[in-house]
């Protein structure tokens, strides 16, 4: 790929604005028509002939140029990784399986929206890059202007994957998932998704998608110190208020300081994913239940001023800071201090979790319900979704894309990302199972690419383990999981290798089981899950106009609304007026209708009935 992207950012994004309502790439064609994908090699079949046989025929190998960042949350970043046998045996494989030669760069994750909006506006955009870091408005602009591929077309191209986007294929939520308002789609959002998963569908609730047999995002609480203080795990709202008061009162962490907490990422969205699932609420405003798709937003439902009520209780007793512990995810998982108190993560990263304190055990709490007549909730992750979305340019020769397609979704390649160089990090069993070795450091170059150094740089990170994944199950209940031995079947391996694998220090089952335990316990045909992911289709430029017009004031006044009645700086029975004000000014009603729509057309193109809401 030509280098200077970097460079070329500071200076094309000046040029931005200027292009977009100027017809986006359209007026540039000519500036780089088949820069590199008119450049072809003659690659000859391998494969030997002989007298009886015509020779092969020649496939010409076609270069696709390719835009990845890195996010610098792996051990290595794709240049350090050149060397590597994994990334060697990915080149050969799209050489000699897809006669494809990908011509990849990969620059900061925190420059690459600045640098794809620059290229845009000069109209040197690279034949595939990650489209969903342009805004939404800027997104819509592109599609009305006819800057990306039609995925559907370059399909027709990849014969082997496009089976998997069909209507009931493993694959058509990520079709559906972005669904234009013209029935096409043009992003295409690769799988995060697992083999072993679990529809919990009931009379009451149609799951969209499966979950992950693993996925549950219980709160945690540090069981080693309710030992040492000789707590049970609580079990209602007021046991775990007077468990964290007697943390930090008695100071049970050593340091001198009472600054043992509930760790609830106060003034931030991720407030919504810890105790607020006792109250009935979901992880965030405006997504939708995952059973009902009704689109939720947590400042209107019933369950709201209770939370708020019990949330300032915490705060006013100190068991509870604000702005504390950034995102969800990057916290929950790092804790970086030996002060955190609970904390909500999915459970089946408790045991990597790391204080500074080798005896720390965070173990996943029970659903409690915290008002009557309001069903308690879990967080919990579905067993296929997407990472971030990747595009073509509608310039792009569709052959070279289609191809580039088949490679990111065959076997080979999942196989390489998942376990690495056969033979030697792993083996087939006599089974049909896998046998993984363990490497040393120095080996690192035949281990599975993924979270290792795959992620966008080199090419898409696509996992798809619903499409290849060994035993790929569905349960139909959380009772036909855990009699199949899971959440360690999955992982082809039984308790006590699971516990010497991670060397657990918890007591009796891992979290993730645990947390199956407790939904059984509570009553599985009752669980009212709340999603972790979001399915809302690409908006339409109405909808952009409106959400521009919109969204950004609300989101965060109603943030600011929560925090301050929890900070005791506003009181709850304020609320009332404060909502009244954010549907008459600031576009609330006109918000949840857009969501809504979006998620409609999710639904629809799923071939389930779409929401209508009174």
């Amino acid at each position: 790929m030509k280098s200077g992207y970097r460079f070329l950012s500071l200076v094309l994004a000046l040029m931005l604005l200027l292009a977009l309502f100027a017809g986006c790439q359209n007026d540039t064609e000519n500036d780089a028509e088949d820069d590199v994908s008119g450049d072809t090699a003659d690659v000859s079949d391998n494969e030997g002939t002989s007298e009886d046989t015509d020779a092969p025929e020649e496939v010409e190998a076609k270069t696709l140029t390719w835009l990845g960042f890195e996010f610098h949350n792996y051990k290595y970043e794709a240049a350090e990784a050149v060397d590597f046998e994994t990334y060697k045996a990915f080149i050969d494989l799209a050489l000699n399986d897809y006669k494809l030669v990908i011509d990849w760069e990969a620059i900061d994750q925190s420059a690459y929206q600045t640098t794809i909006n620059g290229l845009l506006a000069s109209g040197t955009l690279p034949d595939s890059y990650c489209g969903s870091f342009f805004p939404e408005d800027v997104y819509n602009s592109v599609y009305v202007n006819g800057g990306f591929a039609a995925m559907d077309d370059v399909l027709e191209y990849a014969p082997e994957c496009a089976p998997l986007f069909d209507e009931g294929g493993p694959l058509a939520y990520a079709k559906a998932w972005m669904t234009m308002e013209d029935g096409n789609w043009y992003t295409m959002r690769p799988g995060n998704n697992t083999a072993t998963s679990m529809d919990l569908s009931n009379d009451t609730m149609q799951q969209r998608v499966p979950f992950q047999v693993h996925g549950a995002y219980a709160l945690a609480i540090r069981q080693d110190w309710l030992n040492k203080l000789g707590l049970a795990m609580p079990t209602t709202t007021e046991e775990f208020h007077e468990a964290l008061v007697q943390f930090n009162t008695q100071d049970v962490n050593g340091n001198g300081a009472n600054d043992e907490r509930y760790v609830a990422h106060l003034g931030t969205a991720g407030v919504y994913a810890g105790v607020a699932q006792w109250f009935g609420l979901p992880y965030g405003n405006m997504v939708e239940n995952p059973g009902t798709g009704v689109i939720e937003t947590p400042y209107i439902m019933e369950g709201y001023k209770p939370w708020l009520t019990y949330m300032r209780g915490l705060y006013d007793d100190k068991v509870l800071y604000n702005n504390d512990g950034g995102a969800v995810w990057q916290y929950s998982v790092y804790c970086a201090g030996n002060y955190a108190a609970a904390y909500a993560v999915m459970n089946d990263n408790l045991w990597a979790t790391e204080t500074g304190d080798p005896d720390a055990d965070y173990e996943p709490m029970p659903l409690i319900q915290a008002v009557d007549g309001i069903a308690p909730r879990y967080i919990v992750q579905e067993a296929v979704a997407g990472g971030v979305g990747f595009t073509f340019n509608s310039e792009v020769d569709l052959d070279a894309a289609g191809r580039f397609m088949d490679f990111l979704h065959s076997e080979k390649y999942y196989f390489l990302k998942t376990y690495g160089i056969e033979g030697v990090a792993w083996d087939w069993t006599d089974d049909g199972l896998i046998e993984q070795y363990t490497l040393g450091e120095d080996q690192d170059g035949y281990k599975g690419a993924g979270g290792l150094w795959l992620d966008f740089n080199a090419f898409p990170d696509v996992g798809i383990a619903n499409v290849w994944g060994l035993q790929s199950t569905q349960y139909t209940s959380v009772e036909e999981a855990l009699d199949a031995g899971e959440c360690y079947t999955e992982k082809f391996m039984t308790e006590e290798e699971w516990k010497e694998s991670v060397g657990y220090n918890g007591e009796g089952a891992a979290p993730s089981r645990k947390t199956l335990q407790y939904i059984s316990e509570f009553g599985s045909d009752q669980f009212n899950p709340a999603g972790w992911y979001n399915f809302l289709t690409p908006p339409t430029s109405e909808e952009v106009l409106i959400n521009s017009q919109y969204r950004t004031d609300l989101d965060t006044y109603l943030l600011e609304m929560t925090t301050t009645a929890i900070t005791g700086q506003i009181s709850v029975d304020e609320i009332d007026e404060k909502l009244q004000y954010a549907y008459d000014t600031l576009g609330l009603q006109e918000c949840l209708d857009v969501a809504q729509a979006r998620y409609n057309r999710f639904l629809v193109a799923m071939g389930m009935d779409p929401v209508e809401v009174e």
